[in-house]
């Protein structure tokens, strides 16, 4: 274990005005963490070194310093990397320790690059979407895991196999109203990890995908989100007085399975309880 490292790229989290830099992200009230952060604390836990990218140093800094105060034996490196920058990227991979074996997790979302989504909303009516917002959805996932699968192959390529798990989300699969560009950029990753994963199993580079639906990210606390939300699932059946969401812990979970599994996992989707279970449209 100790020259395995896997690499998880988009970790994050959302603070409130009440958060006090002293507190730990993971015990705090007032922090919501994201699915990328929630995968490192946990792959951490089971013991996994980690090397953490997202654009923001000083969130990497304190990703890292909370997880080792958690849990002090596993080492975790990090880096400030654009993963939609084709030559901040090229800088990543040339500096990666050639002699170390690699999984990768790929967690890319808007959050990637400098597109600022109004409202954190994604969700929006055809007459609202700016005409920009699809084609950046879009690369933020697509062209990321491009760029970043491209940079790992000489790395793959040296071992017996190699595993890339990608989150992307039930969005992919199931379209519904209001959800032209999250679903189409959702929709494409989807078919991209498909051409992927048929390409390179005959090099040992093996992907799985992780299909959530609602997260409690931080993302459903807006209440222009929860009220379009609570619109979708009306289409749906589903009356929400509150919206059901699930632990970011529990993909991370799923994740862990995709990577310890002896199988080459294809594709998981998980919903919270309560939420429209519907994998197709």
């Amino acid at each position: 274990m100790n020259n395995y490292f896997i690499v998880v790229a988009g970790t994050g989290y959302r603070v409130n005005n009440d958060f006090d830099h002293s507190e730990n992200i993971f015990e705090s009230e007032n922090v919501k963490i994201n699915i990328g952060c929630a995968i490192a604390k946990y792959l951490a836990e089971k013991g996994f070194n980690l090397i953490l990218i997202s654009t923001t140093e000083s969130r990497l800094k304190k990703i890292k310093h909370d997880i080792c105060s958690l849990c002090p034996n596993v080492v975790i490196e990090y880096s400030a990397v654009n993963i939609l920058d084709e030559e901040k990227t090229k800088i990543f991979f040339n500096e990666l320790p050639p002699d170390r074996t690699y999984t990768y997790v790929h967690c890319a979302g808007l959050s990637a690059g400098s597109y600022k989504l109004k409202n954190d909303n994604p969700y929006l009516p055809i007459e609202e979407i700016p005409v920009d917002l699809p084609i950046e959805e879009f690369s933020s996932v697509v062209k990321s895991l491009l760029l970043m699968v491209r940079g790992f192959l000489p790395f793959f390529k040296r071992q017996k196999n190699s595993k890339v798990i990608v989150v992307n989300s039930m969005s992919g699969l199931r379209s519904y109203p209001y959800g032209f560009s999250h679903s189409s950029a959702k929709g494409g990753l989807h078919s991209a990890v498909r051409s992927l994963s048929l390409e390179l199993a005959k090099k040992n580079i093996f992907f799985s995908e992780v299909m959530p639906g609602i997260v409690d990210t931080g993302m459903y606390d807006n209440d222009i989100v929860i009220d379009t939300v609570q619109k979708i699932g009306k289409e749906f059946g589903y009356d929400y007085d509150e919206i059901p969401k699930m632990s970011p812990f529990a993909i991370a979970e799923i994740v862990h399975t995709c990577i310890s599994s002896s199988a080459n996992i294809l594709t998981i989707s998980v919903v919270p309880n309560g939420q429209w279970p519907h994998t197709g449209a």
